[in-house]
C-alpha cells in the first residue's frame, strides 16, 4: 500500500508539472499582462487563481469519476476542453480589433479591456481546460480514502499554481524586453495574434 501511495503522489506531480508547462497555461497570462499594463504582481495574482481554479475543476471531475466511474472522462473531454481554445481565440481576436480600432488617425480612444471582463475570460479558459490525463489517478486513489483524494488535490493545486507562476514570471520579463518603436504601435495587434494562435493550437490539438 505504501508503494502505491507513493506512486499515486509521483505520477499526480509529474502529470501536474506537465501540463502547467503547456503554453496556454502561462503565455496568455503574460502576453495580457502586457496588453492590460498590469504589474508582475496583479500578473501573477491573475494567474495564480486562474491555476487554482484549473485545479478545484479538474478535482471535482476526479471526484465525481471516483465516485461514478471513468465513463464521464470521454464526456468531460468531448465537450468542456474544446472550449479553452476557443476562449483564447476569443480574446485574441478582441485584442487585434481593438489594435486596429486604435490605429485610426481620429480615434482618441486610449481605454483598454476592462480588467474584470479579462479576468474572468482567463479564469474561463483554464476552468475549461481540466487536466484530463490525472483523472485516471483519482480513479484509482478511490480504492482507498478520500484523505487520498484530497492529497491529490493539494499536490495537484501546489504543482500546477506553482509552475504556471514560475513560467509566467519568465514570460512576463521576456515580453516586456519587446519595446522597440517599430513594434510597440502594433503592441495589442502582435498579442492578439499570439493568443488566437496559442488558441488555435489548444483546440487542434484537443482534436
Amino acid at each position: 500500500m505504501y508503494d502505491t501511495t507513493i506512486s499515486l503522489i509521483g505520477a499526480t506531480f509529474f502529470i501536474a508539472l506537465t501540463h502547467a508547462v503547456m503554453p496556454n497555461h502561462w503565455m496568455p497570462f503574460a502576453l495580457v499582462g502586457k496588453g492590460q499594463k498590469w504589474g508582475l504582481t496583479k500578473t501573477l495574482l491573475v494567474t495564480a487563481i486562474a491555476g487554482l481554479g484549473h485545479s478545484i475543476t479538474t478535482s471535482i471531475i476526479g471526484f465525481i469519476i471516483a465516485l461514478l466511474g471513468f465513463q464521464i472522462t470521454a464526456h468531460a473531454e468531448a465537450i468542456v476542453e474544446p472550449l479553452a481554445g476557443i476562449v483564447l481565440i476569443i480574446i485574441g481576436i478582441a485584442f487585434i480589433v481593438v489594435g486596429r480600432f486604435r490605429q485610426c488617425p481620429h480615434s482618441h480612444n486610449h481605454a483598454i479591456f476592462s480588467d474584470k471582463l479579462v479576468v474572468v475570460s482567463l479564469l474561463m479558459m483554464l476552468s475549461c481546460s481540466p487536466c484530463i490525463a490525472v483523472l485516471p489517478i483519482f480513479l484509482a486513489a478511490s480504492a482507498y480514502n478520500w484523505g487520498m483524494l484530497f492529497c491529490l488535490f493539494a499536490i495537484l493545486t501546489v504543482t500546477t499554481v506553482s509552475g504556471m507562476v514560475v513560467l509566467t514570471v519568465l514570460a512576463y520579463y521576456g515580453v516586456m524586453k519587446i519595446n522597440l518603436c517599430k513594434v510597440e504601435h502594433y503592441e495589442k495587434e502582435i498579442i492578439g495574434s499570439i493568443l488566437t494562435l496559442v488558441g488555435i493550437a489548444v483546440f487542434l490539438i484537443r482534436h
